[in-house]
């Protein structure tokens, strides 16, 4: 049997208290920071259909804001992490701007490593949680221990889902953006 980094006890009792989304998101964010670290985090979910996606959390929202829709581009992380429901992850600013058009915005803030964890339900990808650190962090070793917390993530991204999709996020609503469409923030 796997053995896996969180208390399934611990994980009953949040799902079964009120505002469980968040709760178990912060959960999840407690955990994925200890056993695979992260210096920016944020969230995303998508709407296949129309080729979008939507932030849904951000623990740095002066650069990158929760809120508001924007477009989905058909590239090596939408191969990777859309179409074949992978990790999607990088160790080098160079691989980061091959397939992400903010990547300057990513080095300026002293990140050059990425790893994009995706939320899986009914065999499509529902949201990724993506994480950003330094220089080399995300090797195998990291993405194999964020993969152990892909389940917890599904759920939370499954109890988000029970709210309204255009709306909700994992943090505060009175914090969350309300301008318009973002290409790309």
């Amino acid at each position: 049997m796997t053995a896996y980094p969180y208390d399934m006890a611990r994980v009953a009792d949040i799902l079964a208290a009120p505002q469980s989304a968040r709760m178990l998101f912060g959960y999840l964010l407690d955990g994925l920071r200890r056993d695979v670290g992260s210096k920016l985090t944020t969230a995303s979910i998508y709407d296949l259909d129309a080729m979008r996606s939507r932030r849904v959390f951000s623990d740095d929202p002066d650069a990158y804001p929760t809120g508001n829709f924007k477009r989905l581009d058909r590239n090596r992380y939408y191969a990777t992490v859309i179409e074949g429901a992978k990790p999607f992850s990088s160790t080098s600013i160079g691989e980061i701007a091959e397939v992400f058009f903010d990547w300057e915005k990513i080095q300026a803030l002293g990140l050059e490593s990425n790893m994009n964890l995706p939320a899986l339900a009914n065999g499509r990808v529902i949201g990724t949680v993506n994480l950003l650190h330094t220089k080399g962090h995300y090797t195998a070793d990291k993405v194999a221990a964020a993969l152990a917390w892909q389940p917890i993530a599904t759920l939370c991204f499954l109890l988000l889902m029970q709210g309204d999709p255009e709306k909700d996020s994992f943090i505060d609503p009175d914090l969350t953006s309300t301008g318009p469409v973002m290409e790309g923030a």
